[in-house]
């Protein structure tokens, strides 16, 4: 009986646009049929952890900078996660980004975890390649689906997580608050690391 292909994947932590052009083996991810392009496109986005992580220690670490921040982070994050799924899509071929989504949580939670406040270009940067990286990793999920309407459920999903992170973390002023916000990003730096670290591991598929 074949073995479950193991989780882990092959992958290059290179940031950047180079990094979406190379192909690699991967798996498609498994789009929830039933429900409409836009929201499998919401669904998808809501239920890859790895995404979801990124954007939570996007928030935080976009909490510790001028609230007029705020709208360049999330739209700038909505406009790459769109153009990303039609770049992946018109691509046709699959990409394992997974060793590139990790990098980015060790970034943002990295920069959460240190209240980094140098100034707004590295983190609009950041939001703009988590958002076009997340959406090309999603493409994989659109076949016999709308990419148009996938790609605006998984954006309006990616800003509405950012969202709703800056008004969780917004409020919170007392110095411990913000400790505990710093301890929170560090974690999720923690988990890209590991998940970064998985990538590079050789499976032979059998378990």
């Amino acid at each position: 009986m074949p073995g479950h292909r193991a989780t882990g994947r092959r992958a290059s932590p290179i940031l950047g646009l180079p990094v979406l052009l190379i192909p690699a083996t991967a798996e498609a991810h498994t789009a929830i049929q039933g429900i409409g392009s836009f929201w499998s496109g919401v669904a998808h986005l809501l239920t890859s952890f790895d995404q979801v992580a990124f954007l939570v220690g996007l928030a935080i670490w976009t909490s510790f900078y001028d609230a007029r921040y705020d709208a360049r982070v999330i739209g700038a994050t909505f406009a790459a996660y769109f153009a990303g799924v039609f770049l992946g899509a018109n691509i046709g071929a699959r990409l394992d980004l997974s060793g590139s989504v990790a990098a980015l949580m060790m970034l943002v939670g990295l920069a959460g975890a240190v209240r980094l406040r140098i100034s707004a270009t590295p983190l609009l940067c950041l939001a703009v390649a988590g958002g076009l990286i997340g959406g090309v990793v999603a493409a994989d999920a659109t076949p016999g689906l709308s990419v148009g309407l996938f790609s605006l459920g998984g954006s309006i999903a990616s800003a509405s997580v950012l969202s709703y992170g800056l008004l969780a973390t917004r409020p919170v002023k007392v110095e411990w608050g913000r400790i505990a916000l710093r301890a929170g990003a560090s974690w999720i730096a923690a988990i890209g690391l590991m998940v970064l670290a998985a990538s590079f591991i050789p499976h032979t598929g059998r378990v």
